[in-house]
């Protein structure tokens, strides 16, 4: 009986409450909604790398701290109680500034509007990533705890009644603020721009509402059929008839195999990068019927699919809304594509994904593209996993070769064959179980023994490079004439502080673009020319591909192959000159570059979004 007595006690206990007039409470609650705000910016910033009252100017100050103020105007409504109001919206935006927070360190940049239309994606990958909380997360938490239980200590208020006035005096300002925001050049006056990488300069509010405010694509100046008319006229499209051999004795490739391989790259183009041995010596040492360089990507640590994009299509996303991914939002039926055109040429075209098929919208995209066939994970036979099992690891490079040597090994001899295959062994994160991945290449010299993660993946694209020597073995003893492109998509986002310290916190245009360095090599088991050195961006690769294959070429890809003489990169950090000369997104170009990038443009709006005017005969073989 006693115990009973002591537990009913017990379930009695409360927080103390605070004893407070109801004039008192009345304007504490209104303290507590202007001072919430206040304190979740704060927080968010300080969770996202930056101080947000020395960093940003007042204005910017003044912009974030409008969103958090209309979040807690949501809940002040949906909830009728102030104190209520401004603890749902300071756990909100906490949890906001923890997921950018993440975002930063798996892949390198920040939240986007486009990433809600990507969450599956994010959950095929969630549980190979390392959330231990960090120390600033750790102190924000603190703090957000002690704030949640310092509300929680304050009476609970009756919840204050619905008027219409007071609703639609709210819904006046709410109005004015997002018709000034989106309606107006307001933003733009300012001179505030969307950020790709990283929140510091905006803040993730701003930033996220900058990037939601361009998602719309505005026509180009100077945008018209005429302009389009000019910029073509000298660039017409091929037939699409071809032979394997000419009668004049040119050699065109019977297979076609491009390997977009995940997350590789060259670390040793970073200043102060020193290993203990090459990691790629086979792919290093190529050099007969080879050509090979590096290609810039517009994406860092992640959004492999608009790697992807840029590659199938020849569009730069460097002109899209930041943040936005076309496979997502822009791609429909029947858009042009280097898979399209492979198609007309007789190739009998496949694409193969040793990973979930939920992933960047590719089923759907794959179909829109026009492959004939199409392979995820579950039909690569005989898997195997590195990194764990096929619950938490990737499918093996050697593995994934074996599978493409499978498949051109079923087909009818002398059948045309393009194969385009994007791998998945090197995908982060890092620090994931080292089962069935020999250690085999470290850093060496000053960065010894920092970074892990660099470790672990500088040893699988050790063993990617051997898995593709076994494949350039195989097809060097194939008699039909064989072409393989093999690319990254981008470099691996192994360690926030690992590209700080050897770039710095914010490089020159020139320094940041070693971080898009993707090294490509395009090889052929007959003569083709040679060469080493080569740069550009990943948009002109699909050109230089066909061209060196001596295949019908889209007037798209031959213009392409000319703006590559007058703007060598072209991708979201960028531009460079012809000269050499690097120049950022927002900086002023000369006015050969910037009238050659200009029309460039204008193609890009029609191939992407005037789809009804498109240049059809242009973007694709004529028939």
């Amino acid at each position: 009986m006693a115990n009973f007595i002591q537990a009913k006690e017990k379930k009695k206990l409360r927080w103390p409450k605070v004893a407070l007039s109801e004039e008192k409470y009345r304007w504490l609650g209104w303290g507590v909604l202007v001072l919430a705000p206040l304190l979740a910016f704060t927080l968010v910033e300080y969770l996202n790398y930056n101080d947000p009252w020395q960093d940003f100017t007042p204005m910017q100050i003044g912009l974030n701290l409008i969103w958090y103020y209309l979040l807690e105007l949501i809940f002040y409504f949906g909830r009728g109680r102030r104190v209520s109001a401004a603890k749902w919206a300071l756990g909100i935006a906490w949890g906001l500034g923890m997921t950018n927070h993440y975002l930063i360190s798996f892949r390198g940049r920040t939240l986007f509007p486009g990433d809600f239309l990507t969450l599956g994606t994010a959950v095929n990958v969630a549980g190979n990533y390392d959330y231990s909380l960090d120390r600033m997360q750790l102190i924000s938490l603190l703090i957000l705890v002690l704030a949640l239980l310092a509300l929680s200590l304050l009476p609970r208020e009756e919840r204050i009644p619905f008027t219409w006035r007071r609703f639609l005096l709210s819904a006046g300002v709410a109005g004015m603020v997002l018709a000034v925001f989106f309606g107006t050049g307001f933003v733009e006056n300012q001179g505030i721009e969307p950020s790709m990488w990283t929140t510091r300069g905006n803040g993730l509010a701003l930033n996220f509402s900058v990037c939601l405010k361009y998602m719309r694509m505005e026509k180009p100046e100077g945008y018209s059929q005429e302009s389009l008319e000019q910029l073509t006229a000298d660039t017409a499209s091929d037939g699409p008839s071809v032979t394997v051999t000419d009668p004049d004795g040119t050699t065109r490739p019977v297979n076609v195999i491009v390997i977009m391989n995940e997350s590789f790259s060259d670390l040793s183009v970073l200043p102060g990068v020193e290993t203990n041995q090459d990691a790629m010596p086979f792919l290093r040492s190529l050099t007969e019927n080879t050509i090979k360089g590096y290609a810039y990507s517009s994406v860092f640590g992640g959004t492999t699919a608009n790697s992807e994009y840029e590659f199938l299509t020849g569009n730069t996303t460097a002109y899209l809304p930041a943040g936005t991914v076309p496979y997502q939002m822009y791609v429909s039926d029947g858009d042009p594509t280097l898979v399209s055109q492979m198609a007309a040429l007789g190739y009998r075209t496949i694409a193969a994904h040793p990973y979930r098929s939920s992933g960047w919208n590719r089923p759907s995209v794959y179909q829109n593209f026009g492959f004939d066939e199409v392979y995820f994970e579950s039909d690569f036979q005989n898997r195997e996993y590195m990194r764990g099992d096929f619950r938490t690891g990737y499918v093996t490079d050697r593995c994934d070769y074996e599978n493409l040597i499978r498949l051109y090994e079923e087909k009818e001899e002398g059948e045309p064959l393009f194969l385009f295959n994007v791998t998945m062994q090197n995908h982060s994160g890092y620090q994931m179980s080292w089962d069935n991945l020999p250690r085999e290449v470290w850093l060496t010299g000053e960065l010894e023994g920092r970074f892990q993660t660099v470790n672990q993946y500088l040893s699988l694209i050790y063993q990617s490079d051997q898995a593709f020597e076994e494949l350039i073995n195989y097809f060097s003893q194939v008699e039909e004439p064989t072409m393989i492109l093999l690319f990254g998509d981008h470099q691996p986002q192994v360690a926030t502080n690992f590209y700080t310290d050897v770039l710095g916190i914010d490089p020159p245009t020139e320094l940041a673009q070693k971080k898009q360095m993707v090294p490509f090599f395009l090889w052929a088991n007959y003569d083709i020319p040679e060469a080493e050195g080569v740069e550009l961006s990943l948009n002109y690769l699909s050109a230089l591909l066909m061209d060196t294959a001596r295949l019908p070429m889209t007037g798209y890809q031959k213009y392409l192959l000319e703006l590559w003489q007058t703007a060598p990169v072209i991708n979201t950090v960028g531009v460079r000159g012809a000269d050499g000369a690097w120049y950022g997104e927002n900086e002023a170009l000369p006015a050969d570059l910037e009238e050659a990038v200009d029309g460039y443009q204008l193609l890009l709006y029609n191939n992407i979004f005037d789809k009804s005017d498109r240049l059809s005969d242009f973007f694709s073989l004529t028939e």
